[in-house]
């Protein structure tokens, strides 16, 4: 039973070195080393609790090593528990969802004095339909190729056994075309009326979801639910209180959802699944309604005038992003298209079968939902959002809009809509002594609790930081930095002899380093991988931890990777991690900064590079057992007058600086 006590008192008993999750971990062996007592957790979860006793929102940062999914789980379920309530916690990256839901909380359900229900909540697209896969089995024929109608039969074969009835759950990744036709849709559903209601994975799923005191969901489905509900809609259960975990992600995630994307390929994909005159396949190839298919090809003619067109507009070429003028107006004949057509279907939908009716009715929803995005991107009627426009390195064109700032939203839909609301992360404050004050700002959070809780590690002990001042600026000497780059991390590389990440800031930089090295770092005995070749990250992670690896990334690997141990020793990050300064979001909020009377680099660019940097450290150090080196190879960090407030956001540890003779 939980006592009388506060939820702090309670999370910190049940924390303590000799409490009832230590004999857990004693029991079940879940760690190496058993359980370690940490202050810090102590600390961390006394924090939670009074924020959620009291109702008050909280930033706390923890450090690597804090255990801080521990430290938020059990005052969460305290809480929950003790008042009858529903709280959520919401991570950035699927791998610490899964350690939450595999890992931590059975564990927790084992150890705590008192009962709990815990759901996994993932977005409806993630399950399998049974009336969809047995529909697309049946019309194979007319809406796939010999490779899709293999998979949709590994997909029917999968089915009888899977506990999930997810995709992460599939043993291969199947085409696009084929998860798509047998995905469970909104819209798209039969509800109790189902034959398949009852062994239906995602209704299971919204039915444990229902009824649990804690919900682990990513930040996604967290934005997505929070931006239906602002039309009053919204498909997670009412919410008590919200644990953000990688918080320092949620800025991003929310100006995603909180704004519009349509891409030429996406229009064509869906265009695709209704008709292609080239395969003669798709939902309309057997429709009796010829002018069905006629009002699909009119829209696809529509479409490539429109993208073709937009792109000569823009004047941009593969790879490069363009900003759309405020005011200006795109000619756009395509969403009327798009508008027509979703007409056209929903009446062809009223006089099918109940199935044939809801795939129709799903299309055209779709469609309609890309005319009118379409429509607000064409004409600017987005307010306080800026819109832009990417070419893909295959030619292709996306127009996205996102909001300028995300704080006014996030306020609205997030902090005064929720009872507690505790946002925590390895980096979510920057300089010495640590400040909470710009991700605040760019959450739009007022009143708060804060602490920046240190990690246990000792990195004046367990790290090194090394910084090369040899290399040519590579702001001012591009060219010049780009071409001795390979040899600087040949260099570096050589010095741990391998167990290495090398972390870029850009592909183009990283694919270019990586093929410059491959050959000399394989006579030395070293695996090269590289992001983005054969593997995916998660198999990529696998072969590293074999050892004597040097693992080449960008953007997902300077966070959310843990690899303890002798395979990772060496961090080398080529480039200080500044955004992008010409992309059209960063141009516009650091315009709006100005405006308001605040400094863009000092403001904005500064501590997003400041956190950025602090998380490519963070991949070194993730046990108390090991050691290493941090390289960076951009000397700015010691030449330019910002380089302290950089180095000072990172854990104190010894520096040295490259030639050896010279000392920091």
């Amino acid at each position: 039973m939980i006592s009388n006590s506060s939820t702090a008192d309670d999370a910190e008993r049940l924390l303590a070195e000799d409490g009832p999750v230590a004999r857990a971990f004693a029991t079940r062996d879940r760690a190496p080393g058993g359980f370690e007592a940490r202050p810090q957790q102590l600390d961390m979860a006394r924090r939670v609790g009074e924020a959620l006793s009291s109702g008050r929102h909280a930033l706390l940062e923890a450090g690597t090593g804090v255990g801080k999914s521990f430290a938020y789980l059990v005052p969460a379920l305290c809480w929950a528990v003790e008042n009858d309530a529903c709280v959520a916690v919401a991570t950035s990256t699927i791998a610490l969802q899964e350690q939450i839901v595999r890992r931590d909380l059975p564990l927790l359900a084992e150890a705590l004095p008192f009962e709990f229900t815990y759901a996994l909540v993932k977005g409806r697209g993630n399950y399998l339909c049974f009336r969809r896969m047995y529909r697309a089995l049946e019309g194979g024929g007319s809406l796939f190729d010999d490779e899709a109608r293999e998979q949709l039969e590994a997909i029917r074969t999968w089915s009888v056994t899977t506990e999930e009835g997810s995709r992460q759950d599939l043993g291969f990744q199947p085409l696009p075309s084929v998860w798509e036709s047998v995905q469970a849709e909104q819209g798209n559903c039969l509800g109790r009326a189902c034959r398949y209601y009852e062994p239906c994975h995602y209704q299971a799923s919204r039915r444990r979801a229902q009824g649990a005191q804690l919900l682990v969901l990513n930040h996604h489905v967290l934005m997505a639910d929070l931006a239906m509900r602002r039309t009053g809609g919204g498909f997670l259960p009412e919410l008590d209180a919200i644990v953000v975990d990688e918080a320092h992600d949620l800025e991003d995630t929310a100006a995603e959802h909180l704004g519009l994307r349509v891409s030429g390929i996406g229009v064509q994909v869906q265009l695709g699944r209704l008709w292609s005159p080239r395969r003669r396949r798709g939902l309309l190839a057997g429709h009796p309604d010829s002018r069905l298919r006629l009002a699909v090809d009119a829209a696809r003619g529509a479409a490539r005038v429109f993208f073709e067109e937009t792109r000569a507009l823009l004047g941009s070429e593969r790879g490069q992003t363009v900003a759309l003028p405020d005011g200006a107006h795109l000619p756009d004949e395509l969403s009327p298209r798009l508008a027509e057509l979703a007409s056209v279907l929903l009446k062809a939908a009223r006089g099918a079968d109940a199935e044939t009716s809801l795939e129709i009715g799903s299309r055209a929803r779709g469609i309609r939902g890309l005319a009118d995005a379409l429509a607000a991107l064409a004409r600017d009627e987005l307010e306080d959002q800026v819109r832009w426009g990417e070419v893909s390195g295959r030619g292709g064109l996306a127009l996205y809009s996102a909001p300028i700032e995300v704080g006014p939203l996030l306020d609205q839909v997030l902090f005064d809509a929720h009872h507690a609301v505790i946002l925590t992360s390895a980096t979510l404050a920057a300089g010495r002594p640590a400040s909470f004050d710009f991700i605040r700002g760019r959450l739009g959070l007022g009143e708060a609790d804060e602490a920046a809780i240190g990690s246990p590690f000792d990195y004046p002990r367990q790290a090194r930081l090394v910084v090369h001042t040899e290399l040519p600026d590579p702001s001012r000497e591009s060219s010049s930095y780009e071409a001795e780059l390979p040899e600087a991390v040949l260099d570096a590389v050589r010095r741990s002899r391998g167990g290495a990440f090398v972390l870029f800031t850009s592909y183009t930089a990283m694919r270019r380093t990586a093929d410059a090295l491959r050959h000399e770092l394989e006579a030395l005995g070293l695996r090269v991988l590289v992001q983005g070749e054969s593997l995916e990250r998660p198999q990529l992670l696998d072969a590293f931890r074999e050892g004597d690896g040097v693992l080449f990334g960008v953007a997902s690997f300077w966070q959310g990777v843990d690899v303890p141990g002798e395979a990772l020793r060496h961090v080398v990050i080529t480039r200080l991690p500044f955004e992008v300064p010409t992309h059209p979001l960063q141009v516009a909020r650091s315009r709006r900064l100005e405006e308001k009377g605040g400094d863009s680099f000092r403001d904005l660019s500064l501590p997003t590079a400041a956190l950025r940097l602090k998380q490519g450290f963070g991949r070194l150090i993730r046990h108390t057992s090991d050691r290493g080196l941090v390289t960076i190879l951009d000397k700015r960090i010691v030449t330019k007058g910002y380089g302290r407030y950089l180095l000072e956001s990172l854990p104190e540890c010894p520096i040295e600086r490259i030639p050896a003779d010279e000392f920091i």
